[in-house]
């Protein structure tokens, strides 16, 4: 009777966590088609334009043709720059060989490729040789978090400054990222699609049954604890 009571009782959080993960995956499909939608289709469409146009132009004036088609090389390899990252994103290829804390780093450097932030990152070097599926899962989640809060930053923020700390205790993984923007009101934000980063941090927290507050006065400021062993 008290096995049957357990289960019965454990059933709806094993429920919502299926769920959950579920909606994670969903959203992380749309957030990739939209990308691909909104920037690498609308750019080869835009270059088809230009090869038809190049080919109007060769019989009458080659020397038009030929500096559409230096553009369209142009444009082909942003294109081509475009969908690494996006693939880079679905698994960043250093995360094997370099480990998380050099991945991290990486990334901030392609995110703040223009400059336009000074980024303040302190990763611990973590023991990461993935040989634990449980562990690898965790790792990269926590990689997907912070890739996400600092995306937010970048993009709403409006801010010239972001601070970034992952830090490995005895029993948890503290994450903690810190801007300068103007905040934001997060009611107000619960309701606007822009935000939505912000739940899917949520959930890939929920998912690894960590707790995080956000603050938003003076900036925003997330500040995330991941356990290390996940509660059965």
């Amino acid at each position: 009777m008290n096995s049957r009571n357990n289960k019965t009782e454990n059933f709806p959080e094993f429920h919502m966590k299926h769920f959950s993960v579920l909606d994670v995956q969903e959203k992380e499909r749309q957030r990739i088609a939209r990308d691909l939608h909104d920037s690498s289709l609308q750019n080869l469409t835009h270059l088809v334009h230009k090869v038809e146009l190049s080919s109007l132009y060769i019989d009458c004036d080659p020397v038009k043709a030929k500096l559409e088609l230096a553009t369209i090389g142009t444009g082909l390899r942003k294109v081509i720059d475009d969908i690494r990252n996006r693939i880079y994103d679905l698994r960043p290829m250093t995360f094997d060989d370099l480990g998380l804390r050099q991945t991290l780093l990486n990334l901030f450097s392609l995110i703040n490729q223009d400059g336009h932030f000074e980024i303040i990152a302190d990763i611990d070097e973590i023991d990461d040789s993935l040989s634990d599926q449980d562990k690898e899962i965790s790792l990269i989640t926590i990689y997907r978090i912070i890739q996400e809060c600092v995306h937010n930053a970048v993009e709403h923020s409006e801010g010239n400054r972001i601070m970034i700390s992952l830090k490995e205790e005895e029993d948890n993984f503290q994450i903690k990222v810190k801007d300068n923007g103007i905040g934001y009101d997060q009611a107000e934000a619960e309701r606007k699609e822009r935000h939505f980063g912000l739940a899917v941090v949520r959930e890939r927290v929920f998912l690894l049954n960590g707790t995080i507050e956000v603050a938003t006065e003076n900036g925003t400021s997330i500040s995330i604890e991941i356990p290390k062993k996940k509660d059965n």
